[in-house]
């Protein structure tokens, strides 16, 4: 129980590079699939995505290459809490697209659900 960190996987699966920068849309969906939340966008997360002061970086693709973005929930209630929301999908939007996909991976929400940006390979952290 605690801190829950998923790490999202983006794949050209093109013939042609592609560059993405900033970060995805990350959406909380309920039951029903509705949109019940947005993840706040942040560099700075218990997982440190982005060293302190550093740049949000430019990441070009070839085809088949991936780059990845780390999603951070809790399910510790905190106060006079006594459950936590909790999101059994998400709805994900790469940078710069209009195409949304919904990825079957629960998240707790205690805490606001955190998106960090995308960064070079699959380990959602810039190294």
């Amino acid at each position: 129980m605690g801190h829950i960190i998923d790490i999202l996987v983006l794949t050209n699966t093109s013939t042609t590079s592609c560059v993405v920068q900033g970060y995805p849309g990350v959406a909380g969906l309920n039951a029903q699939g509705k949109q019940v939340v947005q993840a706040e966008r942040t560099t700075q997360g218990y997982v440190r995505a982005l060293p302190a002061g550093h740049a949000i970086p430019v990441v070009t693709l070839a085809p088949g290459q991936a780059a990845s973005a780390s999603i951070e929930g809790d399910d510790v209630t905190r106060g006079t809490e006594t459950s936590c929301p909790t999101y059994p999908s998400l709805l994900v939007t790469p940078p710069n697209t209009t195409t949304s996909t919904v990825v079957p991976v629960e998240m707790a929400g205690c805490v606001p659900i955190q998106v960090h940006p995308v960064v070079p390979g699959t380990t959602g952290m810039l190294a």
